[in-house]
């Protein structure tokens, strides 16, 4: 069975590594978090705004690429990141790569948090600037030579680049996969 104390627990320390939460807020907030496991090659479902938190695993974010078959990675999404979903505007989706536990805060209850305790606000902010941060990551690649680009990889998403297949990273790092596997690093 799930320990929810430390799950709960190492929500609570993210959220607050930036903004103390209230104990109220922190209340209301443990009200409204969904924590559930998905299983490796399971897609993450949520609604359009809902949030996920990642609290243990690999998830892989993956858009269709106009009229190709396979879709391409822009993302890989790892303990204590964050989804926002916008799938539908995006044409995107969310993949287990490997057996993962994650938090689920509906966008409604975002709303009625934050209706609650305007205080959330300020965590909101962050949250999403945190998710954006995370989307604009490979364009700071582009610069970078094929070898720059894994290493830089392998340095800033480390389980991604131990446990995730070559055709993922090398779809992420902009190079087909047998280019990938030629480098050596």
């Amino acid at each position: 069975m799930m320990n929810l104390t430390n799950y709960e627990k190492q929500f609570f320390e993210f959220m607050t590594r930036n903004n103390p939460i209230p104990p109220q807020l922190w209340q209301e907030l443990k009200t409204v978090l969904e924590i559930k496991k998905i299983k490796k090659n399971r897609y993450l479902t949520a609604e359009q705004f809902d949030l996920h938190y990642i609290l243990d695993g690999m998830i892989i974010k993956r858009i269709e690429n106009n009229g190709e078959p396979y879709e391409e990675v822009v993302d890989f999404i790892s303990s204590n990141n964050l989804i926002y979903h916008i799938e539908k505007m995006d044409h995107s989706s969310f993949e287990a790569d490997i057996d993962s536990t994650v938090i689920l805060i509906r966008n409604s209850n975002l709303s009625k948090v934050l209706e609650k305790h305007p205080i959330f606000l300020h965590h909101l902010e962050h949250l999403f600037g945190e998710v954006l941060l995370r989307r604009s990551y490979r364009g700071k690649l582009i610069h970078l030579t094929a070898r720059e680009r894994i290493l830089k990889f392998k340095e800033d998403y480390p389980e991604a680049y131990k446990y995730c297949s070559v055709n993922d990273k090398s779809s992420f790092l902009g190079m087909t996969a047998a280019y990938y596997s030629n480098i050596n690093i």
